[in-house]
């Protein structure tokens, strides 16, 4: 294996992002901003006893889902729209609120990260969320209250994120927006940049190809000055969560011969994977040469670049270094011209017919379309809609992201499987009930073990993090930003395996913890981090630098290298 460095010198990742300090000693405890990846688990963890130390439920009983914002309050940049669970104890006088809306990983890093004259971003929650019931868009969670009661709505509308959960490292996420929004270059066959600003300020919207659904590019900081307020960003730090792997998608209705849904679609080689989702690759033949000649023309569907999601796949697979780390899923795409399809207000996943660069629709191979879906959601309905056959997607694993959707298997890749030891027809478990009302939570099929991942095997995973401010103060009692994170690790290990988690309670007094994953990716300086820790060994460093691009390692390898050498695994790229 040689080391190298993630990108070329000429994309500087100046930037400073800057967080604002405080503590809640009081409700709402918790107000978590960012990825999906985290939020199934993190909201079950809300509303019910910890499965291994036991007691009441962590925030509450009463529970709502719905829409809401997250405000950046530096002036001219709009709010981000979302998914909103709350969790409280008392629809009078609440003494425990928990709340958490879940966005892209970059958006949520921008929101707890980027300041404005009070702090940081804050919640703005609908008046009319008061008296509509909640739309119960938790997996396993059942909304029971007719709105958010005056008290509680009082309490999270306008306050600050206290914790934001992330799919890739705050570093790896800066150099992802400035990759966003900087400006094409002439003749840049890698795709170093993307073209989404201004760069600096408040970029162009990238835009669903399937309904109005978009995202925004928009300046921020890790430390220092704010690129548009100017205020300061206090220190952070970033606490492991879990190991989330991201599953290669497909649709499943096309049983011809030839088609996804046939069983000769099972795996992928991985470089054949990433060239196909740079445009130079577009059928089925391409995945399996056995069906004879090129089968299918498949749709490939991407996700937005300030996705968490997006960002480990492209750099895991797309870009890897032992394949073509030339690719980019962005090849062939432009952010002009724009405008030149009307998305429906609803989506159909009817694929547009309009070739597009904003919204996408590139033409690749054989006329194989390339479109973009806005957050997992979209991605998987697009992927299960009986309108999109020979759809080709990915997605980080949820028990309830792939719930239900009858139309949707998930491939091998390099012939390691990503969440179980055998592989069976790319079939997902299947899970109903609820835990926190009748019927209760309950499974058919095998519950993961994520071996590729625990193995080191499977290539295309991510941690999960969560990022609190170096100041935050845990209150003496109740719920907490930072407990919030051990009570979803360890529903993650008992109840519901949506990841592997990084560690979990090892007695019911949480007196010690288990270490439940045993291998890392190599860390690397990026932007502002000058040196790399990979975090493993205490008198190396605490952990810094990015890692969505990393090679995959033993936890042990890297002690032990350390203990004969001095010296960390670090700068291996995949």
């Amino acid at each position: 294996m040689m080391k190298h460095k993630l990108l070329a010198a000429s994309l500087s990742l100046a930037g400073a992002l800057t967080f604002a300090s405080a503590s809640y000693g009081q409700a709402p405890q918790v107000m978590a901003v960012g990825s999906s990846g985290a939020f199934t688990s993190a909201v079950i963890a809300m509303v019910t006893a910890d499965p291994i130390t036991g007691g009441a439920a962590y925030c509450g009983t009463n529970v709502w889902t719905g829409s809401a914002s997250g405000v950046d309050g530096r002036t001219g940049v709009s709010p981000e729209g979302g998914t909103l669970a709350v969790v409280w104890d008392n629809s009078t006088t609440p003494t425990q609120v928990c709340a958490y809306l879940s966005v892209d990983s970059v958006v949520g890093q921008r929101l707890f990260l980027a300041q404005a004259g009070t702090g940081n971003g804050t919640l703005s929650v609908p008046v009319a969320a008061q008296t509509t019931p909640g739309a119960s868009k938790v997996a396993y969670v059942k909304d029971n209250t007719t709105g958010i009661p005056l008290a509680v709505y009082n309490l999270i509308n306008g306050a600050h994120f206290n914790i934001a959960f992330t799919d890739i490292r705050p570093e790896d996420g800066q150099y992802a927006y400035q990759r966003a929004s900087c400006d094409l270059i002439a003749g840049d066959t890698a795709k170093v940049c993307m073209g989404y600003g201004p760069p600096g300020g408040v970029g162009t919207k990238i835009q669903s190809s399937y309904d109005l659904s978009t995202v925004q590019p928009v300046a921020y900081a890790t430390s220092g000055p704010d690129p548009i307020s100017g205020l300061t960003v206090p220190a952070f730090k970033t606490l492991a969560l879990g190991a989330s792997p991201v599953m290669v998608i497909v649709n499943t209705t096309d049983t011809a011969a030839g088609g996804l849904g046939t069983a000769a679609i099972a795996n992928m080689n991985s470089h054949t994977l990433g060239t196909i989702f740079a445009g130079f690759l577009g059928a089925s033949g391409d995945i399996n040469p056995a069906i004879g000649g090129p089968g299918k023309l498949l749709h490939v569907i991407i996700r937005e670049p300030l996705s968490g999601t997006y960002n480990t796949f492209e750099w895991q697979a797309v870009r890897d270094r032992d394949g073509n780390n030339g690719n980019s899923q962005e090849l062939g795409t432009n952010p002009t011209p724009a405008n030149c399809f009307v998305q429906p207000s609803s989506a159909t996943y009817i694929p547009p017919t309009v070739a597009c660069g904003n919204p996408l629709n590139a033409y690749g191979p054989y006329n194989s379309p390339r479109t973009r879906a806005i957050g997992t959601g979209q991605m998987v309905n697009a992927i299960n809609s009986a309108n999109n056959p020979d759809s080709i997607g990915y997605a980080f694993f949820g028990l309830g992201t792939f719930g239900g959707k009858a139309n949707v298997k998930y491939l091998t890749v390099d012939g390691v499987d990503p969440i179980n030891t055998s592989y069976v027809a790319g079939a997902f478990p299947q899970c109903t009930g609820f835990f926190n009302a009748a019927p209760a939570f309950s499974c058919t099929g095998t519950l993961p073990n994520f071996a590729g991942v625990t193995s080191g095997n499977y290539r295309i995973w991510s941690l999960l993090r969560a990022v609190v401010y170096t100041s935050y103060v845990p209150p003496a009692t109740g719920p907490s930003a930072t407990g919030l994170i051990t009570a979803a690790q360890d529903q993650a290990k008992v109840n519901v395996p949506d990841f592997v988690p990084y560690q979990y309670c090892a007695n019911a007094a949480c007196s010690s913890f288990t270490s439940g994953l045993s291998v890392f990716r190599s860390h690397y300086a990026i932007g502002s981090v000058s040196i790399a820790h990979n975090g493993n060994v205490a008198a190396a460093g605490a952990e810094a630098g990015g890692d969505m691009g990393g090679a995959i390692f033993n936890v042990q390898s890297d002690n032990d290298y350390f203990n004969t050498s001095g010296n960390e695994l670090l700068t291996y790229i995949q």
